[in-house]
């Protein structure tokens, strides 16, 4: 355990050394960060470890997080020039916390929501799509799961198939769930309300182009030339003049 602790905590010594760099924590904090990082290292890797742990850890490194953005801006930006280590280290050190417990806790759906919930925040797409992936083949039979993935997959992805795929699998593990079934009428719903005003809006267009049409038939009429009976008057009227 102590092995494993240590090479955790080595892991971060760039990230703190950078942190301190760019006068963002004092030496004094960046001490207190280590020592608070032990500890959780120390509590996650223990015989006892509950998933409260696991919990406080990840919430202690997203307030650290936060406090790192905060003090950049204070700063007015002058304490991030350009991306150096710290500036993804803490949320990578956030997901791998949560990919630890839920290692650990695979049974317990809240953990998994919050995982899912903090990778949609930071728009990690690629690694929401693991997630869920995991989560779904563990819990195939959690009709809420299927629910989100097909939510994630028209909010974050913009993909309506891909989430009435999921929608349609979900409903083979859990053929009399209400939940997944009203989730499959509602997007069909939302589909041919999108494909109604993608029809209206296309024959709005035609109706404005052929509007445009009418009017250049008119416009085309009205700049006619005039004929050549009028060029005669221009003339006669000229010779009575000049007479």
């Amino acid at each position: 355990m102590a092995e494993s602790v240590r090479y955790y905590l080595e892991q971060t010594l760039p990230e703190l050394e950078d942190l301190q760099k760019k006068n963002l924590f004092t030496k004094h904090e960046i001490a207190s960060i280590t020592r608070r990082r032990t500890d959780f290292e120390h509590r996650i890797h223990g015989r006892g470890a509950n998933l409260l742990d696991f919990l406080k850890y990840a919430e202690f490194e997203m307030n650290l997080d936060l406090l790192r953005k905060k003090r950049i801006q204070r700063l007015g930006g002058n304490g991030e020039k350009g991306a150096s280590v710290s500036t993804w280290s803490g949320q990578q050190r956030i997901f791998f916390i949560f990919e630890r417990a839920t290692r650990k806790f695979k049974g317990d759906i809240s953990l998994w929501m919050q995982y899912i919930s903090y990778a949609r925040q930071q728009k990690a797409r690629h690694l929401l799509n693991k997630i869920l992936k995991n989560v779904l083949r563990l819990h195939p039979t959690k009709p809420e799961l299927w629910v989100l993935a097909a939510e994630c997959e028209l909010r974050e992805n913009a993909n309506r198939k891909a989430a009435r795929n999921l929608i349609l699998r979900g409903l083979k593990f859990n053929a009399d769930s209400k939940e997944l079934t009203d989730a499959y009428e509602k997007l069909e719903e939302d589909v041919r309300r999108a494909v109604d005003e993608l029809e209206t809006k296309k024959k709005q267009e035609t109706d404005n182009d052929e509007s445009d049409d009418e009017f250049d038939a008119i416009d085309h009429e009205s700049g006619a030339e005039p004929s050549d009976d009028g060029e005669c008057e221009e003339v006669e009227y000229e010779e009575q003049n000049v007479n």
